[in-house]
C-alpha cells in the first residue's frame, strides 16, 4: 500500500470538502433557495426552539450581514417571522408557508443525511466525528503562530 503524503492528503481533503460543499449548493438550488437561505432554514429546522439570528450565526458560522440578509429575504418571501422575546431578542419562527418549504427542501436533506449516519457502523460514526474534532484542534493549535503574527510585519 502506497504511503499517503502530506500533498495527496491535503488535496483529498480538499477534494472532499469541495464535493460537499457543491453537494449542498445543488441541493439548494434545486430546492430555488440561495446558500444562505437553505442554510438558514437548515439552522431554524434544527435548532431547538425559538432560534435568534446569533443562534444561527454560531451554528453556521457565516457573517452577520449574510444571515441578517437570508432572514431578511425569508421574511419578505413569507417564510418566518419574527417574535419578541426578553429583552431585544426577536426570536424566528417559521410561517404556514415556510414550514411547507422547509418540508419540502429541508426535510429531505436531512432523511438522506440521517440514512447516510445510518449506513456507518456506529465506532465508525464515533471515528469520523473524533477525527474530525481532534485535525481541527491541531490545525487550530498549529496555526496560532499565524495569528498571533500581524500581518502588517
Amino acid at each position: 500500500m502506497e504511503a499517503l503524503t502530506f500533498y495527496r492528503f491535503i488535496t483529498e481533503t480538499n477534494r472532499l470538502y469541495k464535493s460537499e460543499e457543491d453537494f449542498y449548493r445543488r441541493l439548494a438550488r434545486r430546492s430555488g433557495l440561495s446558500d444562505a437561505a437553505f442554510w438558514t432554514l437548515y439552522a431554524i429546522e434544527t435548532a431547538p426552539e425559538p432560534v435568534t439570528q446569533t443562534d444561527i450565526g454560531g451554528v453556521l458560522m457565516l457573517s452577520k450581514q449574510t444571515i441578517n440578509s437570508a432572514l431578511k429575504q425569508l421574511e419578505r418571501e413569507g417564510q418566518i417571522c419574527f417574535t419578541d422575546g426578553p429583552g431585544r431578542k426577536k426570536y424566528i419562527r417559521l410561517t404556514e408557508q415556510g414550514r411547507t418549504l422547509s418540508d419540502r427542501a429541508i426535510r429531505p436533506v436531512m432523511e438522506v443525511e440521517e440514512r447516510a449516519f445510518l449506513c456507518l457502523a456506529e465506532e465508525e460514526r464515533a471515528s469520523l466525528l473524533a477525527l474530525g474534532h481532534k485535525y481541527l484542534s491541531l490545525l487550530l493549535r498549529e496555526s496560532e503562530q499565524i495569528f498571533s503574527v500581524s500581518q502588517e510585519e
